[in-house]
């Protein structure tokens, strides 16, 4: 079909329905290249690192506020203690009418102070949530000992069990002080007694001393946690210097918190990730100004054995949601924050102490390639899911197109549902027609117009002259216009109408003239006019 057009419908590059499934597809690419970088633009899809630091926000700040009300309770404790005993320090001396310098080499005036201040701080250690109370003198009972200027006397009452509940039957043991003022309260010693205090790992006297410019809420500090000689247990010491009337430094005294203790009191937070662990510690600054987390100095809560128990000091490279810890063997992604409470320096004067929230650098990286397998994922589902619904829609809209196509080229009719093609198939028919008429009426020509191939038949032609006159107005119309030589798209141009109304008017008139086809009808037209021509000649 198409006679001299065919040639126009050799295929070349690729088919319609590859076609279709190339665009398709290049148009899902082009969503997803935008769908993406807007979703984590619009934080819908957030990345892991913002994830993180958001997860490690959120634990901290409870976390934060845990530690502090802990340690913001030991210090109000420890405070109020401190004034008591300052009380029974010089109630004691003025009943025994000496002076605190009358202390020092005095084991029987040592005794009565041990005693006095024993019963207060048995009552302290069971009312606050702590493991051990203590009060330490400014004295020591041989000043000839050996080590004599880092020992001093005083009294350490320590909790049996810091898991019980009940804290008033609790056993208290002996831990530091004079046997015989034990045996006077019927207090066990316990197997780590010693007589005196080694108060090396306290600051010094001078250090002290510079307390005494604060108010009272604010005079006191936190020791960096230390084994207990000869044990296991690991504990921070809340003190609180004694001054007397006078201004003269008495010791000090104040409240143990162990490692065991601050574990439990915070094992009620759940951190939002598995392995991420807080911990109390102390942010120091090295000679060249860089800055690092000393974890041993505090505790922990966390997986056993995650973070060293004793000193461990991490380099902090600050970055945008978080922070790195290193410390050469092992490297964590945290965040810190100082304590809501401010005790007084201890040490160095860039020391702070600080809460810090920390995630294993495995974990961390766990984290990134569970989010960029699930954005892989996606994406492969989305391409697949796409790729299908490619093939679908180029199936359901080129299969109509092809099967048309394909008949009318082996000679039948149809139409694809699609105007354009239509439009184009149907200018096609009527072009291959007037090619065909113009080129038997040239064949006709040639031949001298031979009379047998003039002869016609007569009586169908009359018929299809009177069936002229049934045509309405509009159908006159048009065939006047097909007389003329004009064809459907010049006719539709011509009278400012569509193409499908052509067609329309086309089928009414083949009806109404018994003729099946354009062709057909343009032979009786041509009949017509060699009918009139006769006529006008003879």
């Amino acid at each position: 079909m198409f006679g001299p057009f065919q040639p126009a419908f050799k295929r070349s590059g690729l088919p319609l329905r590859a076609r279709l499934q190339i665009y398709f597809l290049a148009l899902v690419l082009i969503l997803l290249a935008i769908l993406l970088p807007l979703l984590y633009s619009l934080d819908i899809i957030s990345s892991p690192r913002a994830g993180i630091g958001n997860a490690l926000d959120t634990y901290l700040t409870s976390y934060e506020k845990s530690v502090s009300l802990q340690m913001g309770n030991a210090a109000a404790s420890s405070t109020q203690l401190s004034q008591e005993l300052v009380g029974i320090i010089e109630e004691t001396l003025a009943r025994q009418h000496a002076g605190f310098a009358d202390i020092s080499n005095n084991p029987k005036l040592i005794e009565i102070l041990e005693y006095n201040s024993s019963k207060r701080l048995s009552q302290v250690l069971r009312e606050s949530r702590c493991s051990g109370a203590f009060v330490i003198f400014d004295a020591t009972v041989n000043t000839e000992l050996p080590n004599a200027d880092r020992s001093r006397c005083g009294v350490y009452l320590k909790l049996a069990d810091t898991v019980s509940v009940n804290q008033v039957k609790t056993p208290i043991f002996w831990l530091r002080g004079m046997p015989a003022v034990a045996d006077m309260l019927q207090l066990e010693c316990h197997n780590k007694w010693d007589m005196e205090f080694d108060i090396s790992i306290l600051p010094p006297r001078q250090a002290l001393l510079t307390a005494l410019k604060h108010s009272l809420p604010e005079r006191y500090f936190f020791t960096e946690a230390q084994y207990l000689r000869g044990t296991w247990e690991k504990v921070l010491l809340v003190c609180v210097p004694l001054f007397g009337r006078d201004g003269t430094l008495y010791g000090l005294c104040g409240l143990e918190i162990s490692g065991l203790l601050f574990k439990l009191a915070h094992a009620h937070l759940i951190p939002p990730l598995s392995g991420l662990m807080g911990m109390l510690a102390l942010r120091r600054q090295d000679a060249a100004g860089a800055e690092k987390l000393d974890t041993g100095a505090g505790f922990h809560n966390g997986p056993a054995l995650a973070v060293s128990e004793t000193f461990s000091s991490y380099t902090i490279v600050r970055g945008q949601k978080y922070s790195q810890y290193d410390d050469g063997s092992s490297t964590f992604a945290g965040m810190e924050r100082p304590l809501r409470i401010s005790p007084l320096p201890t040490g160095d004067r860039h020391d702070t102490w600080v809460v810090a929230a920390m995630l294993p650098q495995e974990r961390v990286k766990n984290m990134f390639m569970r989010h960029y397998a699930l954005i892989g994922l996606f994406i492969v589902l989305f391409l697949a899911a796409a790729l299908i619904f490619s093939f679908i829609l180029s199936k359901r809209y080129a299969t109509p197109v092809l099967h048309s196509v394909r008949l009318i080229r082996e000679g039948g009719t149809a139409t694809t549902s699609v105007q354009e093609i239509d439009d184009l198939v149907a200018f096609l028919k009527e072009r291959e027609q007037e090619m065909r008429l113009k080129q038997q009426e040239g064949n006709s020509l040639s031949a001298g117009q031979d009379a047998g191939n003039l002869q016609v038949d007569t009586s169908a032609c009359r018929q299809f002259i009177e069936q002229i006159e049934t045509l309405s107005k509009a159908e006159r119309l048009v065939f006047d216009l097909y007389i003329s030589g004009l064809n459907a798209r010049e006719i539709a141009a011509k009278l400012n109408l569509s193409i499908n109304t052509i067609r329309t008017h086309n089928r009414n008139i083949y009806a109404k003239l018994n003729v099946s086809s354009y062709k057909e009808m343009m032979v009786y037209v041509h009949m017509m006019a060699k009918n009139a021509k006769t006529k006008l000649f003879h």
